[in-house]
């Protein structure tokens, strides 16, 4: 069983400090190989069984998680070693066993016995006052572990900015061109060079004329070959040349690269609904569109009455029957604008009515003709019947009454008597509650 547990020095020193407020400093590690033989970890140790190897700690932090959780971080480097490990130990800043544990038996070879890399011992322990421990760090002894270098060094420790969530990416091909956004942004959008050659017989080299070799694409008579050493890759000697590892006599060579400039123009993106398009008047005019301003003044404009065959407005239309229903003047500015207050004033501060054309026969305004004058637009005329002419009627005296036939109340009609010492006849007429000619119904909408 393997595990680290503080020494009895550890807990008094422990206890010392969080009764008075000192700190206490761990600053070293040692290695050793217990003699050869596997060892236990003892409460009253005061040194390791064999120690091999002391040096200073390479850290010592806190959890981000636990506050009362350190680790201690210690580096074996890759030049030391040609020993079993077997124990460790954590001194403080006087020389006095702190921590003190086992470790499986691990050999550490030396760089003369074929170890290529440093081996990082983290040694956790805990303490009842977080305040009782001192984290130093020495930026002149502090050693980059390669697990520290991978979860650290990254394009956000090399490039600060952006928000959690989002990716660095490319702008274009220019070296350093990037920028921060969101994962479902990062695209790249770039232009390529192709450049097309004739290979002979025993070349390997190929010498480009107007392109780099970055970010480059070699197929032969079609077929890609990959950017590596062996007789099946190629790789590039200059920045306008490359080598095969092999000759193709006879064959086709294509090179496609990277654009250096990056001059592809940005595309638009589909969840931007075309909100990127830089120039909308000139790409409504290359589309042969109206905008909607355009569209307002050259459709039919607010105010225009419409009829329809259908009982309903279709969807889409900007259109209200019209009912003589109250509206709102916000919502409907642009009618309201044309309009205003002529046919109802609504509630007189929010609301205006639209005008009521139901069983009505629209007129055109005489404008200035002379045959309905004194007439505006939006007024109306009740019923009436023209004067047709006089006619006769044979009365019991025998007396010819000579009249006009009117219109009166109801189904009823007169006659009109043109001498005051004839006696008076009313004639009882059949008909409808209007006078009208055929007609048909439609629903009038009025353009909003």
């Amino acid at each position: 069983m393997y595990k680290s547990i503080h020494t009895e020095y550890a807990l008094s020193l422990l206890a010392q400090a969080e009764a008075m407020g000192t700190k206490i400093q761990l600053t070293h590690a040692a290695i050793g190989d217990g003699g050869g033989i596997p060892v236990f970890p003892k409460s009253d140790q005061k040194q390791l069984v064999r120690e091999r190897y002391r040096a200073t700690l390479n850290r010592v932090y806190q959890d981000p998680e636990r506050q009362n959780k350190f680790t201690a971080e210690f580096i074996l480097p890759i030049n030391v070693g040609g020993w079993v490990c077997r124990e460790i130990g954590i001194f403080d800043n006087n020389g006095n066993l702190f921590i003190v544990g086992n470790l499986p038996d691990t050999f550490k070879p030396d760089a003369d016995n074929g170890t290529f890399e440093d081996y990082v011992f983290r040694i956790p322990f805990f303490v009842g006052n977080a305040e009782t421990v001192q984290i130093n760090i020495d930026p002149n002894i502090v050693t980059a572990t390669h697990q520290w270098i991978v979860n650290t060094i990254t394009p956000a420790y090399l490039l600060p900015g952006g928000t959690t969530g989002q990716v660095l990416k490319k702008l274009s091909n220019g070296d350093g061109d990037t920028t921060w956004g969101d994962a479902s942004d990062a695209e790249v959008f770039v232009n390529t060079i192709e450049e097309e050659q004739s290979l002979v017989v025993d070349q390997f080299v190929v010498e480009l004329s107007t392109t780099t070799t970055h970010g480059a694409a070699v197929y032969i008579n079609g077929e890609r070959i990959t950017n590596k050493s062996g007789e099946d890759g190629w790789l590039a000697t200059s920045d306008t040349s490359l080598t095969l590892g092999k000759t193709y006599p006879d064959s086709k060579i294509l090179i496609v690269q990277n654009e250096p400039l990056g001059a592809a123009p940005y595309p638009l993106a589909q969840k931007n609904n075309l909100s990127d398009i830089l120039n909308k008047p000139e790409a409504r005019q290359n589309l042969g569109v109206m905008s909607a301003d355009e569209a307002k003044h050259n459709d039919c404009p607010p105010g225009t009455v419409i009829t329809l065959a259908s009982s309903s407005i279709p969807t889409g239309y900007r259109l209200l029957k019209c009912n003589g229903a109250a509206v709102s003047r916000s919502v409907y500015a642009d009618l309201f604008a044309v309009i205003g207050t002529e046919y109802g004033a609504g509630d007189g501060i929010y609301t205006f009515n639209i005008p009521d054309a139901r069983s009505e026969f629209p007129r055109y305004a005489d404008d200035g003709r002379g045959i309905d004058t004194d007439r505006v637009v939006g007024s109306k005329q009740y019923d009436d019947v023209k004067l047709t002419g006089s006619f006769q009627t044979i009365q019991p005296s025998g007396f010819i009454n000579e009249g006009i036939f009117r219109k009166k109340s109801g189904s009823q009609a007169r006659i009109a008597g043109s001498a005051s010492n004839f006696e008076h006849n009313e004639i009882t007429v059949s008909g409808g509650k209007e006078t009208r000619p055929r007609n048909i119904a439609w629903l009038a909408c009025i353009r909003y």
